[in-house]
C-alpha cells in the first residue's frame, strides 16, 4: 500500500514537473543570441538545460517530452512562419544530446558518468545535426522558401551544402554542446542528491 502510494505521488510530480520545465525551457528560447563567426540564422540559447534537468530527474524520455512540449509552444506562441522546420531540428538536436548525457549519467553513476554524457552528447549532437542539415533540414527550407540551393547557399557565404555544414553547423553545435555542458555540470553537482538515486559522487 505504501509503496502505491509513493508511486503515485511520484507519478503525480511527474506529471507537474514535465510541463512546468517546458515552460521555463520555452522562457528561455526567447533569449537567444546569435555566435559571431557562425552563419546568422545559428542562434544560441539554453532551453536544453530544463529538458536536460527532466531527463536526470525522470529519464531520458522525460527530457525529451520537455524538448517536444518546448518546441510545440515556440510553434504556437513564437513562429511567424508557421513552418516547423526549425522546432523539428531543435527537437532532434536537443533529443540528441540529452538521451547520451542522461544515458551515461546512470550507467556512470555519478559525476563522471555525467561528463561522459556531456562529452558523448555534443559529438553525437553535432553528428546528427550535420546530416539532418545536409540531407534535410537545408533542402526543406529551400523548397519551402521556393529559393534555389545555391541561392539560399550563398546568403549565408556558402557555395556548398558541406562547406557550410563543416564550417558552420558542426563548430556550432560543439559550441552550443560545450556551452550548455559548462552550465549543466555544476548543477549537476549542485543537485545531483535530488535529482536521481543514481546519481553519486
Amino acid at each position: 500500500m505504501k509503496e502505491t502510494a509513493m508511486h503515485s505521488s511520484r507519478s503525480t510530480q511527474r506529471l507537474v514537473t514535465i510541463p512546468m520545465l517546458a515552460a521555463v525551457a520555452f522562457i528561455l528560447q526567447y533569449l537567444e543570441f546569435p555566435i559571431p563567426l557562425m552563419p546568422s540564422f545559428l542562434k544560441l540559447d539554453f532551453s536544453t538545460l530544463p529538458a536536460l534537468i527532466g531527463g536526470l530527474m525522470y529519464g531520458p524520455v522525460a527530457g525529451i517530452i520537455v524538448e517536444v512540449l518546448k518546441n510545440a509552444m515556440h510553434m504556437l506562441f513564437k513562429n511567424t512562419d508557421g513552418l516547423l522546420i526549425g522546432e523539428l531540428a531543435n527537437v532532434v538536436a536537443g533529443a540528441s544530446f540529452i538521451l547520451v548525457a542522461v544515458s551515461m549519467q546512470r550507467l556512470g553513476q555519478g559525476r563522471k558518468g555525467f561528463l561522459i554524457g556531456l562529452s558523448l552528447g555534443t559529438l553525437l549532437m553535432s553528428a546528427v545535426m550535420a546530416l539532418a542539415n545536409a540531407f534535410f533540414l537545408l533542402p526543406a527550407y529551400a523548397a519551402l522558401y521556393q529559393m534555389p540551393m545555391d541561392t539560399l547557399l550563398s546568403t549565408f557565404g556558402a557555395n556548398s551544402v558541406w562547406s557550410l555544414v563543416l564550417y558552420g553547423i558542426v563548430p556550432f553545435n560543439i559550441f552550443k554542446g560545450a556551452m550548455l555542458s559548462l552550465v549543466a555540470y555544476p548543477v549537476y553537482v549542485k543537485l545531483a542528491s535530488r535529482l536521481s538515486p543514481r546519481a553519486t559522487n
